[in-house]
């Protein structure tokens, strides 16, 4: 829905003047996950875990929380791939239309091990180098070896950890051929 309204995918996180991360990808669609009266009490200008925003912080949200993850209510282990060539770039927001692979192909988030969570609100994602080396991380909270991982065309993919890093690659690249 943001990319509907803006066509173009949200920063991996806000900055402030100085250049200092404010706010996760996860704040800044709250009004499209029918949450727009939390994201409203969201102060912006203050860091995500400022006093300010205490209200916020304090909130769990059912739509970042896997059930099966062992971790805070408040925490996720849904984390956005940011990288130059990913959907959601070290700085600044992706345009829709700079996306030339298979939308239902192109990773955007991916379901990271329990013991990896933050919170919902903090602008903390991962690398490419964690995903391309994910086989050496700790168990997932599904089945051992197994992720889930949700694309720019909001398909969710099982990943194994036996993927090569050749096909993780082109699965996170905006351009990565993954469709051949």
């Amino acid at each position: 829905n943001y990319a509907s309204v803006y066509q173009a995918l949200p920063p991996a996180f806000t900055i402030d003047e100085e250049g200092n991360p404010l706010h996760s990808w996860r704040t800044l669609i709250l009004p499209y996950l029918e949450q727009e009266a939390l994201y409203d009490k969201v102060d912006l200008s203050l860091p995500w875990d400022h006093s300010a925003n205490k209200q916020v912080f304090e909130t769990s949200l059912p739509v970042y929380s896997c059930p099966s993850a062992a971790c805070p209510a408040t925490h996720t282990t849904y984390l956005a791939i940011v990288t130059e060539d990913s959907c959601i770039p070290p700085t600044g927001s992706r345009e829709l239309s700079d996306i030339t692979d298979d939308h239902d192909l192109t990773l955007i988030v991916v379901e990271v091990e329990s013991a990896r969570h933050t919170h919902w609100m903090s602008p903390t994602d991962i690398s490419e180098k964690w995903i391309l080396n994910r086989h050496q991380h700790a168990e997932h909270p599904h089945s051992p070896g197994i992720a889930q991982a949700a694309t720019v065309g909001g398909k969710v993919l099982t990943l194994n950890s036996d993927l090569p890093a050749e096909t993780l690659h082109a699965l996170i690249s905006i351009a990565g051929d993954d469709d051949e």
